[in-house]
């Protein structure tokens, strides 16, 4: 039986004068497809699905476990960096680096 996570998030966007809300309601559950602000990588941003969800008492938020399809490699984001709306720089990045994959996975069956 598999179990599944839910949680209630709501996200904010930082401004000078305050915080605005973004949504009364959002929620994250294994298998989602999230758009995420990363620090690291190449790119500042990631893409994948959602593996794994817990609450961290250390940084007093939920963190999740995904595959990015954008940089490769599992990484752990924090529900704080969800990108509800994806740039077309962003959705551009990950079209070229599903090419890639696919030529790479056609070379691979040619041999």
């Amino acid at each position: 039986m598999k179990q599944l996570v839910f949680c209630h998030l709501i996200l904010y966007k930082s401004t000078k004068k305050q915080d605005k809300k973004l949504s009364d309601n959002y929620t994250i559950k294994k298998g989602d497809m999230i758009w995420v602000k990363l620090k690291g990588p190449a790119n500042d941003y990631g893409y994948g699905e959602v593996e794994d969800i817990w609450y961290d008492e250390s940084a007093k938020s939920f963190l999740y476990t995904f595959y990015c399809l954008v940089n490769g490699g599992t990484r752990i984001g924090d529900t704080k960096n969800i990108i509800k709306n994806p740039s077309g720089r962003m959705n551009n990045k990950l079209l070229i680096s599903r090419k890639e994959y696919q030529e790479i996975v056609k070379e691979f069956y040619r041999k």
